[in-house]
C-alpha cells in the first residue's frame, strides 16, 4: 500500500467520521460544544468529499480480498448521495429512515472492508 492509498484512505474514514457527527447534532455534549454544530454544517461537503477520496483510494487500492465490500460500500455511498434530491419530494420522516438506513448499511461494509483489508 502506498502513502497516497493509504493517506486517501485515512482521509476517507476521518470523512465518514465528519458525516456521523451530523447524528449527534441533537444530544446534550452537542448542545454544550458549538464545534460540533460547526462540524455538522458541512455534512453534505464532507460526503462529496468522501465519494472522490473512496473512488481515489479504491483505484490506487486495486484488486484486493477486501476490493468487493469496498466498492458496495462505495456504491451505497454513491446512491446516497444521488438521493439526496428526494429530501424535498418525500417527507423529512421518510427521507431520514431511507438516508440513515443507507448510511448504516454504508457504514456496515466499511468496517467489514476495514476487517478483511487488515486479514489480508
Amino acid at each position: 500500500m502506498n502513502i497516497v492509498e493509504k493517506l486517501s484512505a485515512f482521509t476517507a474514514l476521518l470523512l465518514l467520521a465528519g458525516c456521523m457527527l451530523s447524528k449527534a447534532k441533537r444530544t446534550a455534549f452537542a448542545q454544550k460544544h458549538a464545534w460540533i454544530h460547526r462540524l455538522t454544517s458541512f455534512h453534505t461537503a464532507f460526503a462529496i468529499l468522501l465519494l472522490i477520496t473512496g473512488l481515489l483510494h479504491g483505484i490506487l487500492a486495486g484488486n484486493g480480498t477486501a476490493m468487493i465490500t469496498g466498492k458496495i460500500a462505495w456504491m451505497l455511498l454513491l446512491i446516497l448521495t444521488l438521493l439526496a434530491p428526494l429530501k424535498q419530494k418525500t417527507g423529512k420522516h421518510l427521507w431520514l429512515r431511507i438516508h440513515n438506513l443507507l448510511a448504516l448499511s454504508a457504514c456496515l461494509f466499511i468496517v467489514i472492508h476495514i476487517f478483511q483489508a487488515l486479514a489480508a
